[in-house]
């Protein structure tokens, strides 16, 4: 009667994946997981990977009551349809094994009520996914496992990448899932200001700032890049070379520390700031804290120069800038907006000094990137 009602279900299309109480009992995988297993569990502990992940609604395991103790599967599929599987031993051990068991509560204490596992990669969800090779691409989270995760995409397919390939995740929102979200730098500088985050190794850029002066930085390492400035004409009427080594660490996913030196030489004099800097979140989502020195002619000055900016990425193409100066005596800084591609990009700042107490268009750049660009 067990395997017939069985069969019965798994004819059925629209029926519930569920057994009579009187021919067979219920399995309990455990406290966090209970008594039916959906999508994110099947996702986060491997379970059924005879099942497609995104067509998985929710299993349930029953077993037999007769001698022969049958343990079946009734598998409720998300188009409609209900699936029958005959789960042996070995397999429903390792069902088991794979459940994590909650932390016996301290003497005397109350134990909690069982909640679901948490997984800080939420299944379902679209994803920016940079590579540490410096590919990347957008999929929608299908399993995560203890070493690997599991993504579908548009135009590759499904895609298995080990945890340790991966550089970071950036979940996206439904808008910029549909307009697309690729990588558009590494965000290692507002305008002029650098940040403390670094170019990767291979990654490099060249820019053109207020038509006369051509910069370009380049990554030696994850953590030392180097990078100069000169005039774009060379001797008419303006000389000098500056050059910007800056080395860097990550302290975690979100938080970076650099430290690195602006020298430069021309007009008969030489000079400079060192300085430090910390930064805070992402590529496109960043906030900054310097602190630097100005030098010149073996000359430090006192009273150090601040700096306190940010970039906020709003749209697939445009990043709002900021970074303010407070020195001794007054503030002053740029604020504006980049337009950016993966390649290419324009920015336009304006300058306000507090002395002058008014804001003009005073920067402006355009860069192309090479090398590693995702």
């Amino acid at each position: 009667m067990f395997v017939a009602l069985l069969l019965l279900g798994a004819a059925a299309p629209s029926a519930r994946a569920q057994a009579p109480a009187d021919t067979a009992r219920l399995l309990m995988l455990g406290p966090v997981v209970g008594e039916v297993v959906d999508a994110q569990e099947k996702a986060t502990y491997g379970f059924f990977p005879y099942y497609s992940t995104d067509n998985f609604a929710e299993g349930r395991l029953y077993q037999a009551l007769r001698p022969d103790s049958a343990v079946t599967l009734l598998a409720q599929l998300r188009d409609g349809t209900v699936r029958r599987r005959r789960i042996g031993a070995a397999e429903l051990q390792s069902i088991r094994a794979a459940v994590p068991r909650p932390a016996p509560a301290p003497a005397g204490t109350r134990p909690a009520a069982p909640t679901r596992a948490a997984t800080p990669d939420s299944v379902g969800t679209m994803y920016a996914v940079e590579l540490v090779t410096g590919s990347s691409f957008m999929g929608t989270l299908l399993a995560t496992r203890p070493a690997e995760l599991e993504f579908t995409t548009r135009d590759l397919g499904r895609l298995v990448v080990q945890r340790t390939n991966i550089r970071n995740m950036q979940p996206l929102t439904v808008t910029q899932a549909g307009r697309g979200w690729e990588p558009v730098g590494n965000g290692t500088r507002i305008f002029f200001a650098p940040t403390a985050r670094m170019l990767r190794k291979g990654e490099g850029y060249i820019q053109d700032i207020n038509v006369f002066v051509l910069g370009g930085n380049y990554g030696i390492t994850d953590n030392i890049s180097i990078g100069a400035l000169v005039p774009v004409i060379p001797g008419a009427g303006v000389s000098f070379v500056a050059l910007t080594p800056k080395v860097g660490v990550p302290v975690n996913d979100k938080l970076n520390l650099a430290a690195g030196v602006l020298f430069a030489t021309g007009f008969g004099s030489s000079g400079g700031i060192a300085y430090g800097a910390g930064t805070y979140g992402t590529a496109d989502q960043n906030a900054t804290l310097g602190l630097g020195y100005l030098f010149a002619e073996g000359d430090i000055e006192s009273s150090p120069v601040v700096l306190v900016g940010g970039a906020t990425r709003i749209s697939r193409r445009l990043s709002l800038l900021n970074e303010t100066y407070f020195y001794s005596g007054g503030l002053g800084g740029l604020v504006g907006l980049r337009v950016a591609a993966a390649r290419l990009s324009g920015s336009l700042g304006f300058l306000y000094l507090s002395e002058l107490g008014t804001i003009f268009p005073a920067y402006l750049e355009a860069a192309y990137r090479f090398g590693k660009v995702k």
